[in-house]
C-alpha cells in the first residue's frame, strides 16, 4: 500500500492516502490523476472505485465525503512535492495505523486489502 506522510496542517506528519480534493469541473477520477501527478509525480493507469467514507478534515473541520480508489500507477520514480514530505510502499502487515490522519483512511486501508486480497 503506497502512504503519503503529510507536510501540512492538519495532521502533519501522519501518513495518509495520496489524493486530494475536486476542483470545479472535474471527475473524481480526473481528480485523483492530477493529485497523484502533483504530490508524487505519479501517472495513472487504471482505477476502480471501492467506497465512499465519511469524515471531518482535522479536528472541528469542515465534513467531508471521500472517494477511495484502488489504483495502478504506470511505472516510474516518485516524487514528493510540497504537500508529502515522504511517500513509502508498506506491506500489509507494516502499515502503521495508528500513525493514519483521519479515521476514514484507516477504513478506507481495510477495504482496500481486503478487496485486494479477491
Amino acid at each position: 500500500m503506497l502512504l503519503a506522510r503529510r507536510a501540512r496542517r492538519p495532521f502533519a506528519g501522519l501518513w495518509d492516502l495520496p489524493g486530494g480534493f475536486i476542483e470545479a469541473g472535474e471527475t473524481p477520477e480526473a481528480a485523483l490523476g492530477r493529485e497523484l501527478r502533483e504530490e508524487l509525480g505519479a501517472r495513472v493507469r487504471r482505477t476502480r472505485l471501492v467506497a465512499f467514507e465519511p469524515d471531518h478534515y482535522g479536528p472541528g473541520g469542515f465534513p467531508t465525503l471521500t472517494a477511495i480508489y484502488l489504483v495502478a500507477l504506470a511505472p516510474g520514480t516518485l516524487r514528493c512535492s510540497d504537500d508529502v514530505s515522504e511517500a513509502r510502499w508498506f506491506a500489509e502487515d507494516a502499515i502503521p495505523y495508528r500513525r493514519v490522519a483521519f479515521v476514514s483512511m484507516r477504513r478506507a486501508l481495510r477495504v482496500c486489502l481486503r478487496l485486494s486480497r479477491r
